[in-house]
């Protein structure tokens, strides 16, 4: 049985098909690493709006906070204080259940949106 003969043709052809294969990976690749980062910095400008969003929350919350109402507010409720001519009562209910906890920060359920 003859052997095959291998020619300068054949490795020349072999050559560009590797050649070829190799082209074709690297940008498959890099279209996939492409994609991927897209969706990384999509992720990222949403994390940035929902911070964003927070933080001016929080900005209007700390604008109460140091206001003449909301220091009005805690004396009347912390300390019991009343103004003259006000009658001051208090209102019991039932404490919720264990198994019901409010999702958030505290400052978010001390002052809800």
């Amino acid at each position: 049985m003859p052997t095959p003969v291998v020619t300068k043709t054949t490795l020349f052809v072999v050559g560009c098909l590797l050649l070829t294969a190799y082209f074709v990976y690297t940008a498959s690749s890099g279209a996939v690493r492409q994609q991927q980062q897209d969706e990384d910095h999509e992720a990222a400008l949403t994390e940035i709006e929902r911070l964003q969003s927070q933080r001016d929350h929080l900005l209007a919350v700390y604008d109460y906070v140091i206001s003449d109402a909301y220091v009005e507010q805690a004396a009347r409720r912390e300390l019991g204080y009343i103004r003259e001519g006000e009658t001051a009562f208090i209102v019991l209910s039932p404490p919720p259940p264990a198994d019901q906890q409010v999702p958030g920060e505290w400052w978010e359920r001390l002052f809800p949106r």
